[in-house]
């Protein structure tokens, strides 16, 4: 299997948010028409819940440690993105680290750490006097080069310029922060895009092949990073151990995990659901602070066997002291048991069913693939009826009539193009079925239908730690 393959698989079991960013990276990557998720997993998942027993507070030592860090009005800025580090930095919650590469005219420099027991962020800058533009893909192994066992990683923000202070989250989802690991930081100048490459053809706008090709990197750097054990400690547990119904499915809320980086509401099936639970919006509330769900980042994990998504991130609550926490679930999102493979028609560019808000709009031989084309009603989950986002509709893998397993390794989405009608509040993704030769083909939905509920479920526990 190679990289691309397991990727792909592990597309199934991990929710990202969409991309959003206005940008240098981003416009490059328009004005290429592609896109291409920016988390990636490192590993296979095998499991995912983990409970543990850990140093609760944040101890005296590491308070010491921390005190009169400098430039934490810096950092401040950079996790605006991020309640639970806007809150860590607040609490000095920093282990400051200094290293530092140059390689040609490029110099990175990492700079903090935000740590605990289930997830790094690396906050670093890229320094260049000759350029005006650069694309980072960072790559973590284990302290050796080899595999970092069951994490997945998301690179926080795009369009950062020169000098200025960039994160990326490590999330482990099946284990623990090790005592240390290689960050790779692979860079490359996309000034050179602008105004020299021109707009592709609509025959050429997706690659000949299915491997994903290594880009020409003007540098890169190979950090050892290492991680004090106060930090990579922290961390508590909350069994919960209770069952809600949404939608006429039962979900047991098994635990919560609190991490000062984190939130993780750990959910499971029951038997005699239809349905297994893909998304799910809610909120924590605690002494009248409310801390809701991760927008930016790794939102959810799922664990090998079952196509539900079995873990929730949302803001911490570790820097606060409430002796309870309320449970309120707002929306969920949903994938029927019997549409796990829906069967569409190639040829005559039908499907025997579709996700809800989604229709297929196009199905159309090119060459030695088929490009499939689907619309479909955007999302939004904020409350703010003036604002909507794209969301994910079919998964990576897809399936001939004798059941053989392929993968789709790149999607194009935008709300209008040429071919198609501009239609508020719809969308249109784009994907190719590389050295497809068949009229027809099983397509993996990301889900069913989703809910909002009436009246928001509310579940109140205590915050004590198990």
């Amino acid at each position: 299997m190679n990289r691309n393959d397991e990727y792909m698989r592990l597309l199934d079991e991990i929710s990202v948010p969409g991309e959003g960013a206005d940008g240098c990276v981003e416009r490059a990557r328009a004005r290429l028409r592609r896109r291409r998720l920016v988390t990636r997993p490192a590993v296979t998942m095998l499991a995912l819940f983990v409970c543990f027993v850990g140093l609760v507070n944040f101890s005296e030592p590491v308070a010491e440690a921390c005190a009169g860090i400098p430039g934490l009005r810096e950092l401040a800025k950079a996790v605006t993105f991020s309640r639970s580090l806007t809150d860590a930095v607040d609490n000095e919650y920093v282990q400051p680290i200094e290293l530092t590469q140059t390689d040609g005219d490029i110099t990175a420099t990492v700079e903090y750490l935000i740590v605990d027991q289930k997830q790094v962020t690396v906050f670093f800058r890229l320094e260049s006097d000759s350029r005006e533009c650069l694309a980072v893909d960072p790559q973590f192994r284990n302290a050796e080069s080899g595999h970092l066992e069951s994490c997945a990683y998301h690179l926080n923000d795009y369009d950062v310029p020169i000098g200025e202070l960039q994160s990326v989250t490590i999330d482990f989802v099946n284990g623990d922060v090790p005592d240390s690991m290689r960050m790779y930081l692979n860079v490359r100048d996309v000034g050179s895009w602008f105004g020299t490459a021109p707009a592709p053809a609509a025959s050429d706008r997706w690659d000949d092949g299915r491997d994903y090709d290594e880009p020409v990197y003007d540098a890169r750097f190979d950090f050892l990073l290492e991680f004090d054990p106060y930090f990579t400690q922290q961390g508590k547990n909350i069994e919960v151990n209770q069952t809600v119904t949404l939608d006429g499915q039962e979900i047991i809320i098994r635990d919560i995990e609190v991490y000062p980086s984190h939130l993780r509401l750990n959910v499971e099936d029951a038997e005699g659901n239809t349905a297994w639970l893909k998304g799910l919006e809610f909120r924590i509330e605690a002494d009248g602070e409310v801390f809701d769900t991760v927008k930016n980042g790794i939102t959810a994990t799922g664990m090998s066997g079952t196509p539900m998504m079995t873990s929730y991130r949302a803001d911490s609550t570790f820097f606060y002291d409430a002796e309870e926490l309320k449970i309120v679930i707002t929306a969920a999102t949903w994938l029927d048991k019997d549409m796990e493979k829906i069967h569409v028609d190639l040829a005559g560019c039908t499907a025997e069913a579709m996700p809800e808000g989604a229709e297929l709009v196009k199905a159309e031989r090119e060459g030695n693939r088929w490009v499939v084309a689907v619309g479909a009603a955007m999302r939004n989950w904020d409350g703010d009826e003036t604002v909507h986002n794209f969301h994910q509709i079919f998964l990576g893998s897809y399936f001939d009539a004798e059941g053989n397993e392929y993968y789709i390794n790149s999607w194009s989405s935008n709300i209008s193009g040429s071919e198609y009608e501009e239609r508020p509040g719809f969308f249109y993704e784009e994907f190719p079925l590389y050295d497809y030769p068949y009229d027809e083909v099983w397509l993996s939905p990301a889900y069913s239908s989703y809910w909002t509920a009436t009246e928001p479920v509310e579940l109140t526990i205590s915050a004590s730690k198990t």
